[in-house]
Formats: C-alpha cells, sequence, structure tokens
C-alpha cells in the first residue's frame, strides 16, 4: 500500500524573474506533489524584494508553523531547489522533513523508472544531488530519507559517506556507458531501416496517448506528471510504403534539475538522430507559450536543431467553439509562418490522426530536410 503524506508547500516569489504568475506556480507545484502520492494540506507564498537565507521571512515562518501543526502535515515541499544549509534551517524550524523542489522531481522520476538504464540514469542524478548535502546532516547513508534531518556524527564519517557516494557515481557511469554502447549498436541498426519520428514536449502534453494512437498500442498515458521515462519506440508503416520509428521520450518541465537533465542526456541526445520532431503541447493549458519556450531552451540546450519539426497542439477536444476560436487568435503567429501545415487533433478522440501521418509522409518526401511546419491537434 502506498503511504500519503500530508504536506505543506513554501513558495517564495522573488521578482517573478521567469514570467510565471503565482496561480501557475502553485498549480504545477500542487500537481507535483500529488504524483509523489502527498496530499496538500496548505501552501504558504510571500513576495520577497530579494532572496533571503531562510526561503521565507521569519514571520511568515512562524505563521506556517503554526498552520502544520494544526494540519498536522507531516512534510515540507518547497518549490524551489534549497541550498544545504537552508534546508537544514528549515528541518531544524519545522521538525518534520523538507523536501526541495529538485528532491521531490528526483522522487517522481525514481518511481517511474522502469528500465535498468532508467533507474540507473535517476540513481546517478540522485547521488549528484545528494552529494553536497552530506555535511552538516546525518549522513550515513542507509538513514538518509528516514525522517528529521539531524546533525552529522562527524567529519570521519561525513568523508566515508562521501567516498562512498563517490564510488557509487563512478560505478553508475561505468554501466551506463556500456549500456549507451550497446544502445548506440541497436539503434545504429533501426536507424538504417526507418524514417525516425520522435515525441517531445513538456509534461502531461499528451505524448504518450499520441504515441498510442499512432503506433496503436497501449503505453501508460496515466495523465500524472513523468508517466513516460523509459523511450519507447514502435514501428509503423505510412501509406507511401516507408517504415517508420516512433519514439516517446521523457516530458520536460520548468526548472527541470540540472542533476537530473545532465543524467538523462545520453537518452535525450538520441533526438540528433531524429529526422523529424513532433512537439507535444496541451493546448488547454493557458501556458502553452511558456510552455514551448521551456522544450525548446532545453532542445537548444542539447544542441538540437529545430528543423524537421512540427509543433503539435493537443486537447483541442477541451475548447468550445468560442474558446477554440480565441485560441486560434492566440496561435496566429504560427498560423502565419505555413497556413497549409495547420490542423487540428485530439489525440485522445483520435481526431484527424490521419492528416497528421500525412503531414509525417509529406516529410519522408521531401529528403528529410524540410523547413519546420505548425501542425495543431
Amino acid at each position: 500500500m502506498i503511504e500519503i503524506e500530508r504536506s505543506h508547500i513554501l513558495i517564495a516569489d522573488n521578482f517573478n524573474v521567469e514570467n510565471w504568475d503565482m496561480d501557475d506556480r502553485v498549480e504545477e507545484i500542487v500537481n507535483l506533489a500529488e504524483s509523489a502520492n502527498s496530499e496538500v494540506s496548505g501552501i504558504t507564498f510571500q513576495k520577497l524584494k530579494k532572496p533571503v537565507r531562510t526561503y521565507l521571512g521569519s514571520g511568515k515562518l512562524s505563521e506556517t508553523k503554526k498552520q502544520i501543526i494544526k494540519d498536522k502535515a507531516d512534510l515540507i515541499i518547497v518549490d524551489d531547489e534549497l541550498s544545504p544549509n537552508q534546508q537544514r534551517y528549515l528541518e531544524d524550524l519545522f521538525k518534520i522533513k523538507v523536501v526541495d523542489r529538485t528532491a521531490l522531481i528526483l522522487d517522481i522520476f525514481a518511481n517511474r523508472a522502469k528500465s535498468r538504464e532508467g533507474r540507473l540514469q535517476v540513481s546517478l542524478a540522485q547521488l549528484e544531488y545528494l552529494l553536497p548535502r552530506l555535511a552538516g546532516q546525518w549522513s550515513h547513508l542507509e538513514r538518509l530519507g528516514g525522517g528529521i534531518g539531524t546533525r552529522g556524527p562527524g567529519e570521519t564519517q561525513i568523508e566515508t559517506d562521501r567516498r562512498l557516494v563517490r564510488t557509487n557515481i563512478k560505478k553508475i557511469k561505468k554501466d551506463l556507458k556500456k549500456i549507451k554502447i550497446s544502445r548506440n549498436a541497436q539503434r545504429s541498426r533501426r536507424l538504417k531501416r526507418a524514417f525516425n519520428v520522435s515525441l517531445v514536449g513538456y509534461t502531461n502534453a499528451g505524448k504518450s496517448t499520441l504515441f498510442n494512437s499512432l503506433s496503436k498500442k497501449n503505453s501508460i498515458s496515466s495523465g500524472k506528471l513523468f508517466s513516460t521515462l523509459d523511450t519507447k519506440t514502435s514501428k509503423i508503416y505510412l501509406d507511401n510504403g516507408i517504415g517508420c520509428t516512433i519514439s516517446d521520450t521523457v516530458g520536460f518541465l520548468n526548472k527541470l534539475p540540472t542533476v537530473l537533465v545532465d543524467s538523462f542526456k545520453a537518452t535525450l541526445e538520441e533526438l540528433n538522430d531524429s529526422d523529424l520532431l513532433l512537439h507535444v503541447i496541451d493546448s488547454s493549458n493557458k501556458n502553452f507559450e511558456k510552455q514551448i519556450e521551456v522544450v525548446d531552451n532545453l532542445l537548444e540546450d542539447l544542441n538540437l536543431e529545430k528543423n524537421n519539426m512540427i509543433y503539435v497542439f493537443n486537447k483541442i477536444d477541451k475548447f468550445t467553439k468560442e474558446e477554440l476560436e480565441e485560441f486560434n487568435r492566440r496561435i496566429e503567429y504560427l498560423v502565419s509562418v505555413d497556413e497549409e501545415a495547420i490542423v487540428n487533433i485530439s489525440a485522445i478522440q483520435n481526431m484527424n490522426i490521419d492528416i497528421l501521418i500525412d503531414k509525417i509522409q509529406n516529410h519522408t518526401k521531401s529528403g528529410y530536410n524540410i523547413n519546420s511546419a505548425k501542425v495543431l491537434y
């Protein structure tokens, strides 16, 4: 039976430099908490002129402490990555476990990873995150995560644990290198035989649902964040007789932890071998433009070309006629790029998937090298 933890969320608004309003941040961190099987009992947020070493002001933290005692919360979730000192301070103050955004996402990934490679990648990210946090806390590895953090037993034990972590990191990297060699050999054989299409996009955009629709298979599409971690590939034959592989990949997220991006980089770099990227977007999300930007920036960080990419807007079925008209006005800047490449499709309703497949076929006819097109569904 899965244990449900009652959590209280802390959010600091520092100049709103990322242009995400508070409602959006609250919605996303609550979704993350629920994906980690946590029941959110309360939320505290505070606008700050500048970051503070205690994350929130002392008065706000005092109010929060009273609230979590009243709500009987047993977990604090912070919507930012904390420094080791901030985490220790908050745990000493609240006397319950404190998990920052990075640790929360790592926990979700750990629960979702199925393949050996996926589990190793998550373990590597967790250890890279843990290493700078050993000093000054209860550092025996078998006891970490077992409740409230307390002072470490001394520098000798801390150094022992650090060596153990570094040894584990080295071993995991070696294992991942072996897996990569094997995967590269398999990929080389696959690339010679088919036109390769990869699905990318913000988490929960509907990539797995589209993968199911295109491949006629039932992969996981639970509606939870990060339902897909391990790259899945299926082969289909297009109407023009060309063999086509469809690959589903891990969803991206705003402020995705650097340690996680680095750990999954080898897998994500396979996107360089794709002949076509389908950038799947949740059109019903009011922040879809920001989500597009997050994904495009991550693709850029991976040195991926945006040529040969179709922007696929999912969940159009959620709109009323009036809402759809308003949505179309919002994306007029995309329409102006290539009006002929735009089509409304719903993956869950299997609406106009045949038209999307036609667009894929058009890419195969063009020698796999045409300008980016925009496809709405």
